[in-house]
Parts: structure tokens; sequence; C-alpha cells
């Protein structure tokens, strides 16, 4: 059936008959459905608008759905990838710290092994520097000795006892 206008409805004329409806009853009922039908046709053009609005909404919003997936994958793939490269330079940066560390530590036994040699040659000259002390300590109590000797014999030889000697005999000045 094809579909019906409000034009239609009021246009149509029914054939005559003897006890028949009411024109005037018929024509106002058809005007009610006509006006009826047309409120029903305006509403099913808006719906008919509306469903195509909301259609296009709905393909946007799956637009955007797709987008957000697209996105959200992109992201996720994005996140892995940087921890991937984050564990990578974690590894990185723990593998040069090992290095620096070993290296730091062999210099610390280098360091360690130098400085035990040097506080050996520190003893040694210590060791030495007490030699020539107890060396030089000697030969000074032996000069000391010597002085303390010399003295000794000086006090039991009078010194000007020769020159006495010489003014005691006038013989010898003439001499």
């Amino acid at each position: 059936m094809s579909e019906l206008s409000a034009l239609d409805i009021l246009g149509k004329q029914f054939g005559r008959r003897l006890r028949g409806y009411s024109p005037f009853e018929v024509h106002e009922f058809l005007s009610q459905i006509a006006s009826a039908m047309e409120g029903l046709t305006k509403e099913r053009g808006e719906l008919r608008q509306r469903v195509h609005r909301l259609e296009q909404e709905l393909a946007d919003f799956r637009e955007r759905e797709s987008a957000l997936h697209e996105a959200l994958v992109a992201a996720q793939r994005s996140a892995e990838s940087t921890m991937e490269r984050a564990g990578e330079e974690a590894q990185r940066i723990v593998e040069e710290g090992q290095v620096l560390a070993e290296r730091v530590v062999r210099e610390a036994h280098e360091r360690a092994r130098k400085i035990e040699t040097v506080i050996g040659d520190l003893r040694d000259r210590r060791r030495e520097a007490r030699a020539d002390v107890m060396r030089l300590v000697e030969l000074l109590e032996g000069l000391v000795r010597d002085d303390q000797k010399r003295e000794h014999d000086e006090r039991t030889t009078p010194q000007l006892a020769i020159l006495k000697r010489r003014d005691a005999d006038p013989s010898e000045n003439q001499a």
C-alpha cells in the first residue's frame, strides 16, 4: 500500500448510497484523521531527522572510539617501548656502575699498595735516621768524654807553670 498523506485523506470522495453514513460526520472524521496523520507525518519526519542525526552521532562516536582505541594501543605500545628502553638503560647504567666500581676498587687497592710501599720506605728511613742519630750520639759522647778527659788533664797540669819557670831563671831570658 502506498503512503497516504493528509491531503489524500481530505480529498477522498466516497460514492453515495442510500442509507449510508452521514457525509458531514464522515468528512469530519476524515479531517480528524487527516490532522492526526499530518501530525504523525511531521513527527515521523522529525523522528527520521533525529534518527539520522543520532546515526551520524553514533558514527562519530564509533570513529572516536576507534581513534581512542588506536591511541590506547599506540600509547600501550609506546609505554611498553619506553619501559623496555628504560630497562635497557637501567641495565646499562648498572653495568657501567659495576665497571666503575671495579675500577675504583682496583685503583684503591693500587693506592693502598703504593701507600704501604711508602710507609715501608718511611719506616726504613726512620730506622736509618735512628741509627744515624745513635752514631751521632756515640760520637758526641766520645767527644764529651775526650773533652772531660782533657779538662781533667788540664786541671792536673798547670798552664801558667811554664811561664813562671821562665821568670824564675833570668839567665834563660838573656840568652
